[in-house]
């Protein structure tokens, strides 16, 4: 601990000894508090916190506690069931479509791909396939130069076919631009 400050009255001659009012520290302003010995500038005490207490498994107030504690499991059970519950609707919601009411024009995507000069994939019945600007601007050549009877069959391949039939006209447009 620091020094104590002193003054020496000029008149009487006797020491004072008191605590500076521009002192910094805990303790160390004039008036925050009194302590028990009523000396001036110490701090009041604080107050402990209570100990917490253990319930009796016996009493009515560990029954309620308990009461408390399952309902409050519960929230959180149905809480988590809820939110599951949301996330499998939105999954199924994005698998729920009118895909099947929708005629895809896999023809204009094709178009697409060769004007883009980019890969896209492509819907079938059977699934989904990417297709290249290669592929798509050789069977784009063909279905321009086929009679109209033979252009509306591919077309009908590339618009509502399987995966197979595409690649089987696929070979067929390689074999043609070779």
């Amino acid at each position: 601990m620091g020094k104590k400050w002193t003054e020496v009255d000029i008149y009487t001659g006797l020491v004072k000894e008191d605590m500076p009012t521009n002192a910094a520290g805990r303790g160390a302003v004039a008036g925050i508090g009194v302590g028990p010995d009523g000396e001036p500038g110490v701090m009041p005490r604080i107050k402990k916190k209570k100990k917490k207490t253990l319930i009796d498994a016996r009493s009515k107030s560990y029954k309620e506690h308990r009461k408390r504690l399952e309902l409050a499991r519960e929230r959180r059970l149905a809480k988590k069931e809820q939110s599951n519950l949301i996330k499998k609707v939105k999954e199924q919601v994005n698998e729920f479509s009118r895909e099947e009411y929708i005629e895809e024009d896999n023809v204009a995507d094709l178009k697409d791909i060769v004007k883009r000069k980019g890969a896209k994939n492509l819907k079938f019945k059977d699934g989904s396939m990417k297709v290249d600007t290669f592929t798509a601007s050789a069977i784009t050549q063909i279905l321009d130069k086929v009679n109209p009877q033979n252009k509306k069959k591919m077309m009908d391949m590339i618009n509502s076919g399987t995966k197979s039939q595409f690649l089987k006209l696929q070979q067929l447009a390689m074999k043609a631009v070779k």
